[in-house]
């Protein structure tokens, strides 16, 4: 099964999600593990005059983006951006000739003109003072020779697909100069995930044993495993997250414990795993209903949890490990308990897998 949302003009609030159907009867050169690649470098004079350093950059994709994010550490793993997101740069202009020959800075998607830099100044406050005063490259700022710009460059709905974005410096007649920055960006990428079973069957689960009584004996595991990919387009990597419906019989008359669906809050639990990222063994996390009505952040989906369930006992951020990276995979297995009493057959229920951009 496969699930694409593709809304290339507006993209902040992107949600992916997936069902799986549940069926439930109560019984009756080449380096080990290194890649390489080479590329020719060289160097020679030219006679350049203008020269552009980067000061600061940010990617302004949380709260303060408009539409505003559900990302609110402004955290990008990737070279991509949606509609309403922003990149902003400081840069610092030198000419060799002087600072009054500096023209303006221009910002260029694809080769087109999309925005035009304020000219700013250089001031050092307490610990961003090197920051403020110096730029890599360029060392201290001189007011004879620089100039410094800002420019904030907004991700318009029109732009799709992998474009170069620039930064190019214009004298004072505005004739573009050699003083350029670049970087390559993915611009509204399609939004997808492919969820299966390893065996391509509804999620089903282990009979229970006749005559069980106790809770460990009338609590059984799924033969079959959700596999989730991630099928997004420009390296988009995305947070995991999993509810479900309770589980309902229809063919007739039922009950369980005292009335007739299983709760899913109280008797089904799952773990998940993708590569280090782990839910250590019998960490069985409590499902969570789907809340159609909740709201969407970081830590919660619609009343969905996050999958692998970060226990924090890694190294890195707690939310990096629930973030499934691009066109890596995630397997999740189920458990169900059935309390005393539960009579019927319980097979209209369903999973949901969502994924939100990172």
């Amino acid at each position: 099964m496969k699930c694409i949302n593709n809304p290339r003009a507006n993209c902040l609030f992107i949600l992916i999600a997936a069902t799986v159907t549940l069926m439930f009867l109560v019984p009756a050169m080449t380096f080990a593990d290194v890649a390489t690649g080479e590329i020719g470098a060289g160097g020679q004079q030219t006679g350049q005059t203008q020269r552009l350093c980067i000061n600061h950059r940010d990617v302004i994709i949380g709260t303060q983006s408009n539409p505003p994010g559900i990302n609110e550490f402004d955290y990008r793993t990737g070279m991509y951006a949606f509609t309403g997101e922003q990149v902003e740069y400081t840069v610092v202009v030198r000419d060799a000739d002087g600072a009054v020959d500096i023209g303006y800075v221009k910002a260029l998607v694809d080769g087109h003109e999309e925005a035009l830099a304020s000219e700013t100044n250089m001031h050092g406050h307490g610990d961003d003072a090197q920051l403020q005063t110096e730029c890599d490259g360029f060392g201290a700022f001189n007011p004879a020779t620089d100039k410094t710009f800002r420019i904030l460059i907004s991700v318009e709905p029109g732009w799709y697909g992998e474009k170069e974005l620039a930064l190019a410096a214009y004298d004072s007649k505005g004739v573009a100069t050699r003083a350029t920055h670049t970087e390559t960006w993915f611009f509204n990428p399609a939004i997808g995930l492919s969820l299966t079973t390893s065996d391509g069957q509804p999620i089903r689960f282990e009979p229970m044993p006749y005559g069980a009584d106790a809770s460990e004996e009338r609590t059984v595991h799924s033969t079959n495993k959700i596999k989730v990919k991630n099928t997004a387009e420009g390296g988009v990597n995305m947070w995991m997250f999993i509810a479900g419906t309770d589980l309902y019989d229809l063919s007739g008359a039922s009950k369980c414990p005292v009335t007739n669906y299983i709760a899913i809050e109280d008797y089904m639990w799952y773990r998940g795993w993708s590569g280090t990222q782990w839910t250590s063994w019998e960490g069985w996390i409590p499902m969570s209903k789907y809340d159609q009505n909740k709201g969407c952040d970081v830590y919660l989906c619609y009343g969905a949890l996050p999958v692998p369930f970060p226990w924090g006992n890694s190294d890195a951020p707690m939310e990096a490990e629930y973030a499934l990276t691009n066109q890596g995979t995630l397997e999740i297995e189920l458990k169900l308990t059935y309390p005393k009493p539960c009579i019927g057959s319980f097979t209209q229920g369903s999973i949901y897998i969502f994924g939100k951009v990172v």
